[in-house]
């Protein structure tokens, strides 16, 4: 008998292999991953199919999409947007419909941090319908966000007067008025603050250009951290002075050394319990001399001063210039070879 071959079973386009059928799946528009390179006819049908039917039914299908992608949390929220820009998009005339495809694309906008985006959407959608309450809380969340909040208080205000017992717009706006008290003293702090050091500046130059007293700039970062202090209620300054002690390469920093106090007020605290490095407790008050490098001639010479005089009175000098604001003096020991060595190496 003849084997009987029946006509071959139809394949569909959609058949799959078992064997491939990850393969198979990703040519189906459902499970489609990625949009394929080639044409595909029945994909184009469907997308077709997107804008089958008139302006309205299209943005109300758009506007579900972007509502369902919205619902379905922040890697979904850039979909909604695109979503919602189609329905906008579409001449639609129904303005019902623009008015929530705007207030939604706010939303969105907002959760994305898409501020300046989120308060032109709620725009549009007060100029559909200048009492929509979501409109205006949410415009109101973004200028908030932007600390515009004169603007953000209004747009709460124009919302209670439309749904009074709404709690959400209740609480921000009770959040605006309060950061809004609180820039506003902020910047009065600094105000107040600003016109104190500019006070403070103005009384130490006119205190300094009446005391004859220079200051010669060459490290300015040093000049800016030097602490000049003036006192106006008292009409007196305090300094930064460094003590010197060339012998042992050593210095002594006085953070507050008041113009009215003397040199020997400083060195009987300074030197009442012999440094370290002074084995030979050989830097007492009595023991040591005070003096000045005075740089104002052809070569630098050294001015001996009294330890009885007052700051303030050395740096009225003409021979004595502050340098970057701290003034310094050299401490030496009397009647040590060093100090005549040292002394002698001006001389020459």
């Amino acid at each position: 008998m003849e084997n009987v071959v029946g006509p071959k079973p139809h394949k569909s386009e959609f058949s799959m292999d078992p064997e491939n059928l990850d393969r198979d799946l990703s040519n189906v528009p459902l499970f489609m991953t990625h949009l394929p390179e080639a044409e595909n006819d029945t994909l184009s049908a469907l997308q077709s199919l997107v804008y089958d039917g008139t302006p309205e039914e299209i943005a109300e299908n758009f506007k579900n999409q972007g509502n369902d992608c919205f619902r379905e949390g922040k890697p979904k929220y850039k979909d909604a947007v695109d979503y919602y820009t189609k329905a906008i998009e579409t001449d639609c005339s129904d303005k019902k419909l623009m008015e929530a495809c705007y207030a939604n694309r706010a939303a969105v906008n907002l959760e994305l941090g898409n501020l300046g985006r989120a308060i032109r959407d709620c725009a549009k959608c007060l100029e559909l319908n200048p009492t929509n309450v979501k409109a205006l809380y949410r415009s109101a969340r973004a200028l908030f966000a932007l600390d515009r909040l004169d603007e953000a208080y209004d747009c709460c205000e124009h919302a209670l007067a439309t749904d009074p017992n709404n709690t959400a717009v209740q609480a921000l706006k009770s959040q605006c008025a309060k950061r809004r008290d609180m820039l506003i003293a902020r910047q009065r702090a600094e105000e107040e603050k600003a016109q104190k050091e500019k006070e403070s500046k103005e009384g130490l130059e006119s205190a300094l250009k009446a005391r004859n007293i220079r200051i010669q700039v060459v490290d300015e970062d040093v000049r800016k951290s030097a602490n000049i202090v003036y006192d106006a209620s008292n009409d007196t300054l305090s300094w930064p002075v460094f003590f010197l002690y060339p012998e042992h390469k050593e210095s002594d920093y006085i953070q507050s050394f008041n113009e009215t106090n003397t040199f020997m007020d400083h060195l009987e605290v300074i030197l009442e319990q012999p440094a370290p490095w002074d084995t030979t407790h050989t830097y007492t008050p009595d023991n040591v001399e005070v003096y000045f490098e005075n740089n104002q001639g052809i070569k630098p010479s050294l001015i001996k001063i009294g330890k009885k005089h007052t700051l303030g009175k050395i740096l009225s000098l003409d021979q004595y210039v502050v340098q970057n604001g701290v003034p310094s003096f050299i401490i030496l020991p009397k009647n040590s070879a060093f100090k005549d060595e040292f002394l002698q190496k001006y001389k020459k």
